[in-house]
């Protein structure tokens, strides 16, 4: 535990060097929440578990959650929130920025759709493989949309 609290406060000085508004420590520094304010209507969150085994699961979940998983220091870590909030404050520059969101919004809900679909009903395998093909049509958009775009080179 104290090697979990000890590691949990380096990553607290280096995210609040990063700019993070608020970060608390919840369950003796063993969960972190740290916020970014970069603006009146962006806050992008962070929530990282430190394990027992000092390796650390991290999940953004404002301003749309998602998981970016296991890291083996406090180091990986925040270079990923360094890099992430770069990306961040690149793209919220963009007049296309509250589309982003709307998109990721909708995403997060076709996840929950899919999940509750799945958990409360009999799903026939003509119904699975229908969904499943236009699962796959939407990743292959994005990936002929993620080719023909510009790279943002920040």
């Amino acid at each position: 535990m104290l090697t979990s609290s000890f590691s949990g406060d380096i990553i607290n000085v280096a995210l609040r060097q990063l700019g993070a508004s608020s970060i608390k420590e919840i369950r003796n520094g063993i969960l972190y929440i740290a916020k970014f304010e970069l603006s009146n209507d962006l806050c992008v969150t962070y929530v990282f578990n430190v394990t027992k085994r000092d390796k650390y699961y991290l999940q953004r979940v404002s301003p749309y959650p998602i998981s970016h998983g296991d890291f083996d220091g406090p180091d990986q870590v925040v270079d990923f929130i360094r890099k992430d909030i770069r990306k961040f404050r690149n793209a919220h520059n963009s007049h296309n920025f509250p589309k982003f969101l709307e998109t990721t919004d909708a995403m997060v809900r076709l996840s929950h759709a899919v999940e509750l679909l799945f958990l409360e009903r009999n799903i026939s395998a003509e119904d699975l493989d229908s969904l499943a093909a236009r699962l796959d049509a939407a990743v292959e958009t994005i990936k002929e949309i993620r080719e023909h775009s510009p790279k943002i080179d920040k």
